[in-house]
């Protein structure tokens, strides 16, 4: 139970600092160009690559508190950063096939599932 309090407290702290930090680039920036989400992304992608690396293999902390971090706050802040934490891996360890398979299909389908998603919305 208090792994799911964890993943739900950070997924909403995770969630409120998404639309905050991308509000506030996005009006700073002030162009059509979604810079508010690129920081997002691009930020979350850091995080989860310090995370891991200090964290959870240095520091060795609690599976709550990984999960309050981890799958809570970055799930809630952006999803973009598991994304790049497992492309970072497959690279990593020389798995160049499966990198570029990974990272294309997943930009691909990601694309394709929002225009059916978005599709879908308007039909109904």
């Amino acid at each position: 139970m208090a792994m799911l309090i964890a993943i739900a407290v950070g997924g909403a702290v995770g969630s409120l600092l998404r639309f905050f930090v991308s509000k506030f680039v996005q009006t700073r920036v002030g162009i059509e160009f979604p810079a508010g989400t690129l920081v997002v992304n691009v930020s979350s992608a850091f995080l989860i690559g310090f995370f891991f690396s200090f964290l959870v293999e240095r520091l060795d902390i609690s599976p709550e508190l990984r999960a309050l971090l981890i799958t809570g706050f970055l799930g809630g802040y952006s999803t973009y950063s598991t994304l790049f934490y497992e492309a970072f891996y497959l690279l990593y360890n020389g798995e160049l096939l499966k990198f570029f398979t990974y990272l294309l299909l997943s930009n691909l389908l990601g694309i394709v599932f929002v225009a059916i998603g978005y599709n879908l919305g308007k039909a109904i």
